[in-house]
This record gives C-alpha cells, structure tokens and sequence, in this order.
C-alpha cells in the first residue's frame, strides 16, 4: 500500500512540474503571440499604402513614357518639315538662276542694241554706258544716257521684280526653316529632360517596389511564426491534456495491480544532404563592355519568380557605349527592329523581350547573347573575332534601364558568364 501511494505521488509531482514549466512559458508565447497579432496589422497598413504608391508612380512612369514617344514623334515631324523646306528653297533658287538668265539674256538684246547706237556715231554716250561697273551702274547710265527704250526698261524692270519676288520667298523659307530648327532644337532638350526625369522616377518607382516586397517578406515571416507559434500553443495546451490523461491511467493501473510499469520512446533522425551542379568553363573570354564593370543583376540571382540566367552589366555613361564579342565566332542570329529605347517595367514584345540583340556561335557548345542594345552593326552570317564591335549599349525590349545583358550557353545551358573571366 506504501508503494501504490508513492507511486500516485511521484505521478502526481510529475505532472505538476510539467504543468509548472509549461505554464511559466505559456504566458510569454502568449504574449508574443498578441505582439505578432499587432505587428501583423501594421505591416499590412504599411503594405497596402505602399502598393498603393506604388501603382501612382507607375501610373507616372507610365506617363512619362507617353510624353517622350509623343516628343519622338514631334522630332520625326520636324525632321520631315526641314527636308520639305530645303526641297522647297531649292526649287526657289532654281527659279532665281532661270530669272537670272532671263535677264543675261535682256543684257544680250541690249548689247546689240548699243552696237546699233555706236553705229550712228553717238560715242560719248556709249563710252559712258560701256564703263559701267555693274548691272545697277549699267541701268543708271542707261537711264542717264536715255539710251534704252522704254520697251527694254520694262522688261528689266520686270524681271528684276520677279527676282526680288522671289528671292523675298526664298528668304521666308530660310527662315522658316530656321525657326523648325530651333523647335528640334528644343524638343531634343526636352526629350533628354523627360529621359532625366524618367530615369529618377523608374527609382523612385523601384524603391517603392523594393520596400513594399520587404513588407511583404516581413509580413509573410510574422504569419509564418505566428502560426508556429499558435501551433505550439496548442502543443503546450495538447502536452496538457495527454499529462492529465496519462495521470490519470496512473491512477487507475495502480489501483489494478501492485507491480510497477515499463516505458520507453525512439527516435529516428534523417538528413537530406544538398546537391550541387558544376558549370563548364574554358576562359579567356574578353570583356563585352570595357571600362564598364559594375553588375546590376548577378547569374542566378533570384527575380521573385525565377533565376536571372546572365549578367547585367550597367554603368552611369554605359548607354550608347559600344559593345564587343566575348570570343570569335559566327553570328547566328541578330535583331535590330526595336525602336522602345528607354525603361520600362514591361516587355514591349521585341525580340522576345532582349529587344535589340546578337546571339554568337563560338564552337564546341558554347554560344553567347548581348540584350538590349541600341543599335546593332552585324548581320547573321557574319564572322566575327573576340573583341569586334557588334552593337552598342541601350535599353531596347524588357529592360528598366541601360545596361547589357550578357548571355552564355553551354550545349543550350545557361551558364555564370564570370567562369570565363
């Protein structure tokens, strides 16, 4: 009897003890739990006003393109306005050469009209008419000498009328022609204004985003531990109730038989060890945009969706910069159509979304890709040596701004460009 109250004893402490340690941390889980609950709430507020910032920024991106595929079309206008007022001004001072030897040709009839006059022995006259110094001194000896008929100043005088007409019109295309200058002019500041603006905006608009995927992060983390945390409060709640049953067996089992109980647990650990992947490399591989080495985006660095497969080499001064092949080989594929040459958020569909591009075969498996480029200077087909100029840097198709995308593959794998390095 001794031993069955012992027993009932110790199972009695025991499952004091446990309730005891359980209820000292039941109130900081507790409590924490209450704090996550509230940090919840304000990373959600946050969140919202963030996403809400985000779409009015893009909403002003958005605008911001508008306004300069509007000034690049204006541009265009203008430049087809000037070609039209230099065809124009061409055709006006074709006119004023016919003019001019409509007149070459009025002096010719009055030449042998003088030969006349010297003729009849009027030399003085004649002399006087003959030292002129030019066609405006010729009509004023003319006149003053009262040698020319009245049929023969008429006819100067209205060819010299028609000259002036037209050499007024010439005048105002000129400019007119200026004045569309200096709208091109000023519609190119504009454009590299609004370029300016755009580019601090897209910033701006990428900060927004940057801070509202850390919201996101942080509010994804809270829920994941505060739904462990809820998990292991009702752990606590469920440890409880199996102590109190367990006490409980106890009680009845020693009420049944004077012999004591056996117990036991096992455990079973596992582990999973990671697997890793190497790339094939040969090096020797010459950088495609010398002097330009900063890497805005890394190969495998993670999209939020999937792994970048290239680099992303960008630079303050790296837009229009010239852009040279890695290594020699043929040019098996290129694309040059993509007129979108500023940043955006979205894919403008050239290209497959490199936009301007070149895709070079080296041999042996290995090709490379040069994305986004402004303007391309190879064709398919094409030859090339490492370090030849294939194209210049820009910001053509899925691109948020100028930069390369630098490409390698290995039998149709991407692979870490900086392995060639």
């Amino acid at each position: 009897m001794k031993k069955i109250l012992s027993l009932l004893l110790a199972a009695v402490i025991l499952t004091c003890t446990v309730v005891t340690v359980y209820a000292e941390s039941i109130e900081e889980l507790e409590e924490r739990q209450r704090q996550l609950e509230e940090q919840n709430a304000d990373y959600q507020a946050k969140l919202d006003d963030t996403n809400q910032k985000v779409a009015e920024q893009q909403e002003y991106v958005d605008a911001l393109v508008g306004k300069i595929q509007n000034i690049n079309e204006q541009i265009s206008v203008s430049r087809k306005k000037i070609a039209a007022l230099d065809t124009d001004i061409a055709a006006k001072q074709k006119q004023i050469d016919q003019k001019n030897a409509e007149i070459e040709d009025s002096m010719d009839a009055l030449r042998q009209r003088l030969k006349a006059i010297y003729m009849s022995g009027d030399v003085t006259s004649l002399e006087i008419i003959l030292g002129a110094k030019d066609f405006s001194d010729f009509l004023d000896k003319l006149q003053i000498a009262q040698y020319v008929s009245n049929h023969d100043e008429e006819l100067i005088n209205k060819i010299q009328a028609k000259l002036d007409v037209i050499a007024g019109e010439k005048k105002i295309l000129e400019e007119d022609k200026a004045e569309q200058q200096a709208e091109q002019a000023n519609l190119e500041s504009k454009q590299d204004e609004l370029n300016t603006l755009l580019e601090e905006n897209k910033d701006t608009l990428a900060n927004l985003q940057s801070a509202s995927e850390d919201y996101q992060m942080k509010l994804q983390l809270s829920e994941e531990e505060l739904s462990g945390l809820s998990e292991e409060i009702q752990e606590y709640y469920r440890k409880q109730r199996e102590a109190e049953e367990a006490r409980q067996r106890a009680l009845e089992e020693q009420r049944q038989r004077e012999q004591n109980g056996e117990s036991g647990e096992t455990d079973d650990p596992t582990y999973d060890a990671p697997s890793h992947v190497d790339v094939p490399s040969s090096g020797g591989y010459v950088w495609p945009t010398p002097g330009f080495y900063y890497l805005s985006s890394t190969f495998d660095e993670w999209r939020g969706s999937d792994n970048h497969g290239a680099l992303d080499i960008a630079g303050a001064d790296i837009m229009n910069s010239p852009c040279y092949a890695a290594a020699g080989g043929t040019v098996i594929s290129t694309c040059d159509t993509c007129t979108h040459n500023w940043g955006k958020y979205y894919s403008c569909g050239c290209g497959g979304g490199y936009g301007n591009y070149v895709w070079i075969d080296h041999g042996n498996g290995k090709e490379s890709i040069y994305g986004h480029l402004s303007s391309v200077t190879v064709s398919p087909g094409d030859t090339v040596s490492a370090g030849e100029l294939i194209g210049y840097v820009g910001t053509t198709g899925y691109s948020t701004g100028p930069h390369l995308h630098f490409e390698l593959h290995y039998n149709g794998m991407q692979y870490d460009p900086m392995t060639e390095y």
